[in-house]
């Protein structure tokens, strides 16, 4: 029995990624961190969705650091050649330290039993919870860990907090956590204040020159969106296209879908579209988005199914016709997200890693 093999551009959906919008988006958060920052690029969860084999060569000259979630993803960086410092934000394990020396990473340490675990031969930066909820030591722990570290000799290279609402201008929890980490950085020993300082996500980047310090954090926003949704600076990085394989005669009257969700008004086309919830299309998105095809938009119709979405137009469409799922013709990730009742991080991230995606 032979198998067959398949062409790798045999996929009827595809991402295209937008290097000139990465480097505009490079340029424009590059001038908000200001001279003498250093900038991480938050490359998680495959580059938000847009692909760490595409987007780390392209950026690995631009930024100072590079921030994972995990040690999984830590060594897929060094994996792919790439040299500048990392750091790995998830929790320090036990028996894993010699990971992390072995392909140069930076560990995170957020509690009591992480910084107890940390030793010499591991460079690793202490988080802080000044309000986030989630991960970090608290204000009051500092004494004891002061007291641990002096007895192993041993000195941060980084100190860290995270904001939970820095995406809101002018918030008054965000000046709150900021208050708290400068009061948490004044009870620090000095020699720990000589390695990196950082607590800026994106929207701290962009509302909250005060909170840049000696490093910043760019997630979200080197793709393209601001975390508050203002979309006059920065450029969507991503667009996502697939093609019609089917455009059908469908008469008034006639229902679409599953469970019928939508009913033609009029005489049109049924456009059929190889790409569902499988790959990423939130199914609560049913009947709520337009696309772009043959240089005009078309109302998606009927239930979001697992492989297929369907479109109305009043003109058919050859099989073959691109269409444009979202990208700078149709909808974007932030447009997509108002209208499913997420978040643009969770629309580019549910994009499926199967899908092929290319540098343009």
């Amino acid at each position: 029995m032979h198998t067959q093999f398949i062409p790798k551009n045999s996929s009827t959906s595809r991402i295209e990624i937008s290097r000139e919008n990465l480097r505009h988006n490079l340029k424009v958060l590059a001038h908000k961190a200001g001279y003498g920052v250093r900038r991480m690029a938050v490359v998680k969860a495959n580059a938000y969705g847009h692909g760490t084999e595409l987007i780390l060569p392209e950026i690995s000259g631009e930024c100072d650091w590079f921030g994972v979630a995990s040690l999984e993803e830590g060594i897929e960086v060094r994996s792919m050649g790439i040299e500048i410092p990392v750091l790995v934000f998830a929790p320090v394990k036990a028996g894993l330290l010699d990971k992390y020396r072995e392909f140069s990473l930076t560990a995170t340490a957020g509690s009591i039993e992480e910084v107890q675990m940390v030793n010499s031969g591991t460079p690793f930066h202490l988080e802080f919870d000044t309000g986030m909820g989630r991960l970090g030591l608290y204000e009051e722990q500092i004494p004891e860990i002061i007291s641990i570290l002096d007895q192993k000799n041993l000195i941060p290279s980084g100190l860290m907090t995270h904001f939970s609402m820095a995406d809101q201008p002018d918030s008054s929890y965000t000046k709150n956590q900021l208050k708290t980490w400068n009061r948490i950085l004044d009870q620090l020993p000095d020699s720990w204040k000589k390695g990196l300082i950082h607590a800026a996500n994106s929207g701290g980047l962009i509302h909250y020159p005060e909170s840049r310090f000696s490093m910043v954090r760019h997630g979200i926003a080197l793709y393209g969106y601001s975390p508050d949704g203002d979309e006059s600076e920065l450029k969507p990085v991503l667009s996502w296209k697939s093609e019609v394989v089917s455009c059908k005669f469908f008469r008034k009257g006639m229902r679409v879908s599953y469970e019928g969700a939508w009913t033609a008004e009029k005489d049109g086309w049924l456009i059929v579209i190889p790409a569902g919830y499988a790959d990423g299309i939130p199914r609560q998105l049913s009947n709520k988005i337009e696309l772009f095809a043959d240089g005009r938009r078309i109302k998606q119709v009927g239930n979001v199914t697992m492989d297929y979405i369907m479109a109305f137009s009043d003109v058919p469409l050859v099989a073959g016709t691109e269409v444009e799922l979202f990208g700078p013709n149709s909808m974007n990730a932030n447009h997509w997200a108002e209208k499913s009742g997420t978040i643009s991080y969770a629309i580019l991230c549910g994009i499926h890693p199967k899908i092929e995606r290319e540098l343009v």
